[in-house]
């Protein structure tokens, strides 16, 4: 588990397999310079390899872990010094010994996270071997390798900068639409005149619409949402057998409208739904039903209820329900809104703009 999580946290730094970085070219040069190697590396243990982010004095980008220096400096956690590697029984038979680039001493300093993870390593090579490194050398080793750490830790608050404010954008942008509508919702509200009670039970009502909507769209990258899916999941409140459905929604031709125009068909479904239960087929015996939608250069959703007792006639209310009929939503949909109130039924359909409400790509 140790090792899972210190193979993330290397992940998170983006570093692998990036180009060079004159930052981390600095300190290698300035640590092959100060204590006098020919080599010297930034050098980061993945998985399978150990990938050198700076390089200097070598001309490898790579090698396997299993024959990685640096492999046994991350697990001693401080630093590690070899000052002949021919005659150390780890590394005697080593390929980098016998070998290009016949490593003879080795100083390696941990780069090690606020989490305490090692990542790797900032060390220092030479094919000639040591007598000694003392502590005035592993204290200047152990500076740089602090200095490669603050690079990559300033890189990392770089990106939780970028990341937070492409959030904050996309936030913005994705909410964007929801608020607009509860900020229209409660301008209407206020001007249709209803009591203080009756105001906030249908400000609610309306914002857990939004709200349904809003999961739904997250679930689907905030990109857009199935009509089919709107509809089924807006209207269920109103069918009072689920196992029995009053209401029919077309299962053709089904296409992802935008998140702009999923909130205003979710008021939309809502008010329609909500007439129905107090006025029209679904608050009467044997009543039904049905919506729909019909494509091209303008298209066109369709809601149609049809009672078994007629009722009489109702025009349609200057009221907020209205409102999101009448207006919300043609102005959301650029078209128009047709209302046919008859004894036996009600039909109503709004017209709408393919580039209002179709996503994009399948346009």
């Amino acid at each position: 588990m140790k090792e899972q999580a210190r193979l993330t946290a290397l992940s998170e730094t983006k570093l692998l397999d990036t180009d060079p970085d004159p930052r981390f070219d600095r300190l290698t040069r300035l640590a092959a310079n100060s204590l006098e190697t020919e080599i010297a590396l930034v050098s980061l243990i993945d998985a399978d390899r150990q990938w050198f982010k700076s390089c200097y004095g070598l001309g490898t980008k790579e090698t396997s872990r299993d024959i990685a220096f640096c492999e046994y400096a991350i697990r001693a956690n401080e630093i590690m010094v070899v000052l002949d590697a021919a005659k150390d029984v780890r590394f005697a038979d080593n390929p980098l010994v016998v070998g290009e680039p016949f490593i003879r001493f080795y100083a390696g300093a941990p780069l090690i996270t606020r989490d305490g993870h090692a990542l790797g390593t900032l060390c220092v090579i030479d094919p000639k071997p040591r007598e000694s490194f003392d502590e005035t050398d592993r204290q200047i080793l152990r500076d740089l390798a602090a200095g490669v750490m603050v690079e990559i830790e300033a890189d990392a608050r770089k990106r939780q900068v970028h990341d937070l404010s492409v959030i904050n954008r996309e936030l913005e942008h994705r909410m964007g639409n929801m608020y607009a509508h509860v900020t229209s919702l409660i301008s209407l509200l206020d001007k249709s005149e209803v009591e203080h009670g009756q105001f906030v039970r249908r400000l609610r009502e309306k914002i857990n619409t939004l709200a349904e909507t809003q999961s739904m769209l997250s679930r689907n990258n905030w990109q857009s949402v199935s009509i089919r899916e709107l509809a089924i999941k807006s209207l269920q409140p109103f069918e009072p057998e689920p196992d029995n459905p009053l209401i029919a929604i077309q299962d053709q031709d089904d296409f992802h409208i935008t998140a702009r125009a999923a909130f205003a068909m979710s008021l939309l479904l809502n008010e329609l739904g909500t007439n129905s239960v107090k006025h029209g087929a679904l608050g009467s015996t044997g009543g039904r039903a049905a919506f729909g939608w019909t494509q091209g250069d303008l298209m066109q959703f369709n809601w149609q209820e049809k009672l078994i007792a007629p009722r009489e006639a109702r025009e349609p209310g200057s009221g907020f329900g209205s409102l999101i009929l009448k207006r919300i939503v043609p102005k959301t949909f650029g078209g128009q809104a047709v209302f046919d109130i008859q004894p036996e039924g009600f039909n109503y359909s709004v017209t709408a703009l393919p580039d209002r409400v179709r996503m994009l790509s399948e346009r």
